[in-house]
């Protein structure tokens, strides 16, 4: 869950979203489909191997009891030979006697064992010969050799049996043979000698198929006879061999059948086998086969080879499907989103296609509609605020006239009454200049010069009014003279300056104004400085928050004219003066003013189209 927290912690692309979660349901499907798959055909694989190499067996388990009969009936046939009963029925009265009749019958041996294939050696266990020694080479044997073997016993017991593998010069261990005995009877009833017949068990297996003792086979087999006895098997005596608890030796496996609770698989030399054996029956001898289950993983690892390719072709074909499916998806969300980051940068005409997909056509009309409607209404609030401008600036010019005119006739009357007009026609003239200036034109921009003359004629006026010296002086480059600005925005500082910073003292005013030009971030600026040395301003005064009408409508004409980022200052200099600063744009001719105009109008109107 950890990694799923860290993937929703921070916002994630939808695209990216569902091709993860496609790929990813994808590959647990695709998954869990293959470990089903794999399972499935990996047991029933099992159980075809199982049942073909079963089978198989079966033929072969058949063909070694066709053998087996072949080597019964030999010895049948070597029994109820009468040349050989006539022979052993009579003992030998001479040496020559022994010698004839133990070479016809030596001969009769030879005449099978030309014959019949596999078979390696004929013996005659008999007391017949006596004392005389036998002539030929390890074909005629005393019963006691037959004790000394170990197998006369059985013979109590049947008159014909098989002896399991066992070496057959048992001084020198050099070979191992798998044995059938078979008692010669006369036609009395009297035990006459016993046959016995030895086969190799190279050549037993070689019978069955030469493949069975091959270098490259890994398989193992066991030999038992239709009664579950023991009788050979490929295995070496010193292979190391774990089949359950007590399973230890090849002659062992025969329990394995008797006892259903025992393992049918087990390890030899540390490597796991599996045991498969032919069907119990009574005419036919058993095969055990161990088979490694190396073999039997064998085609569980070609299925596997095939699930993981066809795994990881289905895998990688789903990842192109997943992105084609995601964007077919999340492409009518992504042209949603450019419209809206269109409609943000205030674009009103940004229009949305149709889609196929019905959802997506329902966002994208009422998106449309949306915006028909913002540009619709907001052109409507664009227009009531151009007029609401536009009348705003009108009553802001209209209340300067008023404002002044009433003032200055107020001024005129009490220096009247004071002085008996002799100084009134002085007066006048500054006052005509200043109407001049500020009230013969409807234009909302002067030049510096202009500014300043209208200034200089404001402070003649007020020496005349006033009980206090006023020291009045400018500082202005000559090239800034022609530059535009908006009209009376000096007069109202310098009135406060001249009422309220003096207003309660006797001494000199000194009042100074200062133009210079200064380079900005972006444009460059002009800066109109109000400088005096009066009371100032209260220490919590606020510019923004000025209710004087006169200061008030400079602040909003500056906003208004020239836009938000230009406006009045306020700060208190080391020497104890008070300095008001008006920054305003550069504005050198009127193709500059044009340009001003038409710029803060598209700012104005940039909330609609």
């Amino acid at each position: 869950m950890e990694p799923m927290r860290t993937l929703f912690k921070y916002p994630t692309r939808l695209f990216t979203l569902m091709v993860l979660c496609f790929i990813g349901f994808n590959v647990v499907l695709l998954l869990l489909s293959a470990g089903l798959f794999y399972s499935t055909y990996s047991d029933l694989a099992y159980r075809e191997i199982r049942e073909t190499k079963k089978e198989l067996l079966e033929e072969t388990s058949q063909k070694l009891s066709n053998y087996v009969s072949g080597i019964q009936d030999t010895a049948r046939f070597l029994v109820t030979n009468e040349l050989i009963r006539g022979h052993l029925a009579d003992s030998p009265v001479s040496f020559y006697d022994f010698y004839s009749k133990s070479k016809n019958i030596y001969e009769e041996f030879q005449k099978l064992l030309s014959v019949k294939i596999g078979i390696h050696s004929i013996e005659l266990y008999t007391d017949w010969h006596g004392s005389y020694l036998p002539v030929q080479d390890r074909f005629l044997y005393r019963y006691e050799d037959a004790e000394t073997q170990g197998w006369l016993a059985r013979m109590d017991k049947a008159d014909g049996f098989w002896i399991p593998s066992h070496p057959y010069d048992q001084t020198s261990g050099s070979a191992e043979m798998v044995s059938y005995v078979q008692r010669i009877i006369s036609n009395r009833g009297q035990s006459l000698g016993i046959v016995k017949i030895n086969i190799p068990d190279r050549m037993l297996f070689n019978t069955l198929s030469k493949r069975l003792l091959s270098p490259s086979n890994e398989d193992y087999y066991v030999i038992m006879d239709s009664t579950g006895h023991y009788i050979s098997s490929t295995l070496s005596p010193d292979l190391s061999i774990r089949f359950g608890q007590g399973i230890e030796r090849k002659e062992d496996f025969a329990r394995l059948l008797g006892d259903a609770s025992l393992p049918m698989d087990g390890e030899i030399e540390g490597r796991k086998y599996n045991l498969i054996s032919s069907d119990k029956n009574t005419e036919y001898w058993r095969l055990m086969q161990l088979i490694p289950r190396d073999v039997f993983l064998e085609s569980g690892r070609e299925i596997r080879q095939l699930t993981f390719w066809l795994l990881a072709a289905l895998i990688g074909l789903s990842v192109p499907i997943a992105f084609w499916i995601s964007k077919r998806l999340t492409s009518p969300i992504h042209r949603i989103v450019d419209g809206m980051r269109t409609l943000e940068k205030g674009d009103f005409n940004v229009r949305l296609g149709a889609s196929s997909i019905q959802e997506y056509m329902v966002l994208t009309t009422h998106f449309n509609r949306m915006v028909l409607r913002l540009k619709q209404l907001i052109g409507r609030l664009n227009k009531e605020h151009r007029d609401r401008r536009e009348a705003e600036l009108r009553l802001l010019h209209a209340q300067i006239k008023p404002h002044f005119l009433y003032n200055t006739l107020d001024m005129i009357h009490w220096r009247a009454m004071d002085y008996k007009a002799h100084e009134i026609s002085q007066m006048v003239h500054q006052l005509s200049r200043l109407f001049r200036i500020g009230l013969s034109n409807d234009k909302w921009y002067v030049t510096v010069k202009d500014e300043l003359d209208h200034a200089r004629c404001y402070i003649a006026i007020q020496k005349f009014r006033q009980n206090f010296d006023i020291v009045y002086s400018e500082q202005a480059e000559p090239d800034l003279f022609s530059c535009l600005i908006p009209k009376i925005v000096l007069q109202p500082f310098l009135e406060n300056a001249v009422i309220h910073g003096f207003g309660s003292r006797a001494d000199q005013a000194v009042i100074e104004v200062k133009v210079e030009a200064e380079s900005g971030d972006v444009l460059p600026s002009l800066r109109l400085s109000v400088v005096d040395n009066g009371v100032g301003f209260p220490p919590d005064f606020v510019i923004e928050n000025a209710k004087g009408i006169g200061i008030r409508n400079v602040i909003d004409r500056i906003h208004l004219y020239c836009g938000p980022s230009y406006g009045v200052e306020i700060d208190r200099l080391d020497s104890g003066q008070t300095r008001v600063s008006l920054r305003l744009p550069l504005i050198r001719d009127e193709e500059e003013l044009n340009q001003l105009t038409r710029s803060l109008a598209d700012e104005y109107d940039s909330l609609g189209g």
